[in-house]
Order: structure tokens, then C-alpha cells, then sequence
């Protein structure tokens, strides 16, 4: 493995004063960041380590929006009453993350800063219509987690930038939300295919809001706005549910590879859409 210098500040003060000098790297749980550096995918003159940064770790909720520290764990995230309550689609997705090990160790920030398309919080964050906070020597800024992301392993974060936390909206009362995903295998598999969705039905089984958000079938973790404008303001039947599943299949542009072919995935979200729109209208 390359050799790299090794920071560890102690306030976050710091860590913005270290990454204000181009070349340097921000280390959490290292499940993402350790793995690259071993297999020379990823050069880094520093590593700055935020473990120090224990206000980072929070999950609370204020003036109608969930906050989530950087730094909570998927473990925090799983255990977290406040989000079975109100995420219940994000606390599935965090189960799921690879091992129990993993969950211990591997954070949100880390997850929404790799940006890899197969990412499992992302639909989840992207159905809630996330924003993210990023902090830096020069001040704060927020940003739309879908402005965030830009591609595999690409985000508009700075090199001299740090994920503080992310807000998420409450979502309605009447809402109820969903993550369904595919993998090659039970465990530590990296997902096939995964779909998020958020389910709000008034009088007469009418779709008051729907939102969908799929993962690991195009660059980006992304949503399915014609799929959601299919469902809005319909009654929900079974012909309809079959419809936004085939629109939310034509929406996405999954590639070819080791785990699977484009047209598996696209047949495999059809399936994942369909299984999460029914599983939400059974519980209405």
C-alpha cells in the first residue's frame, strides 16, 4: 500500500484547516477508503481522520426535518427509534449494508461521499429529498442530494469540503415508505438492482404523492419522475401499479456487468417496483 501522511484533528476547525492544502483525503470508518488504497484505485498525499469528530454522530429532528450526522453509523441508524418511526425505508436499506462489522463501522457521510451508484442509502435519501450540508475553512453550503451526485465515485463535494449532515423531510403522516433490493446473494453482496419508495393514498386508494428513487441502474442513484407522475392523483389498481413498474424499468440505463446484464436489471426493477407499490397499498 502507498505511503500517505496521517492526520487525526481533533476539532472540526481543524480538519478544515488540513484539508485547505490540496492533496488530502477524509478517512471514517475506512470501509470504503482502506479497501481503494490496498487495491491502488485510490492516491492520497493525507489521510485527515474524523474519528475525533463526535458531534458528528447526532440524529435529531427539528422545525420538521431529520438531521443525520456524517458520522452516524448504519448500526446508530438501525438502532435509532426516531428513524424506524419516521425512515423506516433508510433504516432497511442500513441493514442490508454488509456486515454486522461493516454497519459498526461504515457511516452515511462515508456512503453519500463514495457515490457509488449501487450505494444503498442513496434511493432512500433520494425518495426523502435529502440535503446535504458540507463545511469547509471557507463556510457552509447545502445542496439536493441528486445535485450532489454526478457519476461513479463522483460528487460536487471540494477536496477542501467535509459532509456535516444530511436533512431529510418528514414525511407526511399518511406516507409510509419502502426499500426492496436485489443481490447475487444473502450477506455482503453488492446490490443488483434496489428501489426506494415513498406511498402516500387518500380517499378512495388515490395516490396523493408517490416517490420513487432506484439504485445501481445508471451512474447515479436516481429517481423516476414519470413513474411518479403516472401514479399521482390515481386510483391505485393493479393495472396501474403494473404500468409505473414498466415506466420506473424504462426510466433507468443499467450496463452490463459481473453481477448482471442491462436487461436483467431493467426486468429486475419491474419486479422491485411492482413488490414495493403493492407492499405499501397493503398497509393503506
Amino acid at each position: 500500500m502507498q505511503e500517505f501522511e496521517f492526520y487525526s484533528p481533533r476539532t472540526l476547525e481543524e480538519v478544515c484547516q488540513v484539508l485547505a492544502d490540496p492533496g488530502g483525503r477524509l478517512i471514517a470508518g475506512g470501509t470504503d477508503v482502506i479497501p481503494q488504497l490496498r487495491g491502488g484505485r485510490l492516491r492520497a498525499a493525507r489521510l485527515v481522520d474524523l474519528s475525533r469528530q463526535g458531534d458528528l454522530r447526532f440524529i435529531e429532528v427539528q422545525d420538521g426535518r431529520v438531521y443525520i450526522g456524517a458520522l452516524a453509523t448504519y448500526a446508530q441508524m438501525i438502532g435509532s427509534s426516531l428513524l424506524q418511526t419516521e425512515t423506516p425505508a433508510l433504516v432497511q436499506a442500513s441493514c442490508v449494508v454488509g456486515s454486522v462489522q461493516t454497519r459498526h463501522r461504515g457511516t452515511l457521510g462515508g456512503n453519500i461521499g463514495n457515490a457509488s451508484p449501487a450505494g444503498d442509502t442513496l434511493p432512500p435519501l433520494l425518495v426523502l429529498n435529502a440535503e446535504v450540508t458540507l463545511v469547509s475553512a471557507e463556510g457552509e453550503r447545502s445542496l439536493a442530494l441528486a445535485e450532489l451526485l454526478q457519476g461513479p465515485g463522483q460528487t460536487t463535494i471540494g477536496g477542501h469540503e467535509v459532509i456535516h449532515h444530511v436533512s431529510i423531510e418528514r414525511p407526511p403522516p399518511n406516507a409510509s415508505s419502502i426499500f426492496v433490493r436485489l443481490g447475487n446473494r444473502r450477506g455482503m453482496a453488492v446490490s443488483v438492482a434496489s428501489a426506494a419508495l415513498v406511498l402516500c393514498v387518500g380517499d378512495g386508494k388515490v395516490v396523493d404523492e408517490a416517490r420513487i428513487a432506484l439504485g445501481a441502474v445508471a451512474p447515479t442513484a436516481m429517481r423516476c419522475p414519470r413513474a411518479e407522475t403516472l401514479l399521482r392523483g390515481e386510483p391505485l389498481t393493479p393495472a396501474l401499479v403494473e404500468e409505473a413498474a414498466r415506466t420506473a424499468a424504462a426510466e433507468c440505463s443499467p450496463i452490463d456487468d459481473v453481477r448482471g446484464t442491462a436487461g436483467y436489471r431493467r426486468n429486475a426493477v419491474a419486479h422491485l417496483v411492482r413488490r414495493g407499490l403493492n407492499a405499501l397499498a397493503a398497509r393503506m
